[in-house]
């Protein structure tokens, strides 16, 4: 098979042969379609996800067709459309029987990131980690809803959001712009926070209450003059990079009495001062959001299915092409996702 392969950190990726994965009983072999590009993607190239080996083949949000099945897998078959969740659980251990499996205490990895992805023409995966999607739902799209859309469900189910509750939503880049789609499924009245006009743009598009650009105006007191003084109930920071520790500070000032903070977007290595005291006065409640389980991945799919939330695609592009889409991500931060399919 053709695959995509990071055979050094901070290096080209290389187009290349490379063998077939081969399937125990409870795996499925995917023909993989369609790779989501994410900030991960960039940081494994950089070498910052120290579990990360080389070589490897990324794509952690992936799409595609059955091709094979093991002697045991009853739950799909050749032919069937669908997203591979990337990290591989066991379904037994303590996290797991809690309900968190993104937290799997024997997990060997996740595909695209510790273990070949979607960047290979082929993925095996285990029966477990599929979730079929409609006929109606493109595999580009169908690719994003196993990250870009599992993770911020996940995110904003820790947050609790009621209906017609406010939600800040920091960062409408690829996950805001389908946390935004979420919550306003939910019920929520949402503002969007970002730097980029056009990112704010299609925020409003798809049914932001209220957009501030950042660069332009103090976010802090933006949302309290929305609220009329009260504060938002909700914020979400999914910003990344050197805007997290300040954009935090931001969220804690904005969040009413008894607020929620779900955090999202990181870097490695960062140090963030909070008061304690503003966080004990205020009763202000901190979570912190890592991936996501199948059930995420599987509402997801629902709500894509039945066209609730769309998937956000800046530019499909060609698999070979990868390493031109990886600089354009790092380069331009764009409006939704870049998607490369074979």
């Amino acid at each position: 098979m053709k695959a995509m392969i990071l055979k050094e950190f901070g290096a080209p990726l290389v187009y290349e042969e490379a063998p077939e994965p081969k399937i125990g009983p409870r795996q499925v072999l995917v023909e993989s379609k369609a790779n989501g590009l994410c900030a991960t993607d960039l940081k494994i190239v950089d070498g910052s996800v120290k579990t990360a080996p080389t070589p490897l083949m990324l794509g952690h949000e992936n799409s595609g067709v059955v091709l094979e099945v093991g002697a045991e897998v009853e739950s799909v078959a050749p032919g069937d459309r669908v997203v591979v969740v990337s990290k591989q659980t066991c379904g037994r251990c303590r996290m797991c029987r809690l309900g968190h499996e993104e937290m799997c205490l024997n997990s060997p990895g996740r595909l695209g990131i510790e273990i070949d992805g979607g960047f290979g023409q082929l993925v095996a995966a285990s029966e477990r980690n599929l979730v079929k999607i409609g006929d109606n739902v493109s595999l580009a799209a169908a690719s994003l809803i196993g990250g870009t859309l599992g993770s911020p469900l996940h995110a904003i189910r820790m947050a609790r959001p009621e209906l017609g509750e406010c939600a800040v939503i920091f960062g409408v880049g690829g996950l805001g712009l389908h946390a935004l789609q979420i919550l306003r499924h939910l019920g929520a009245n949402v503002i969007a926070v970002d730097v980029k006009e056009e990112k704010l743009a299609k925020a409003r598009e798809l049914g932001a209450f209220e957009t501030v650009n950042a660069m332009e105006t103090d976010p802090v007191k933006a949302v309290m003059d929305i609220t009329n003084g009260f504060g938002a109930d909700i914020a979400l920071e999914i910003v990344g990079g050197a805007a997290v520790p300040p954009v935090l500070q931001q969220c804690i000032d904005l969040l009413r009495p008894g607020g929620r903070l779900v955090i999202l977007g990181y870097s490695f290595g960062q140090k963030v001062e909070i008061d304690p005291a503003q966080l004990v006065y205020k009763w202000i409640q901190i979570v912190a959001s890592h991936n996501h389980t199948v059930r995420d991945v599987s509402d997801a799919a629902s709500l894509v299915n039945d066209g609730r939330v769309r998937a956000v695609i800046t530019e499909e592009a060609p698999m070979p092409d990868a390493n031109d889409a990886l600089a354009a991500l790092r380069a331009g931060d764009p409006v939704g996702r870049i998607v490369l399919t074979w």
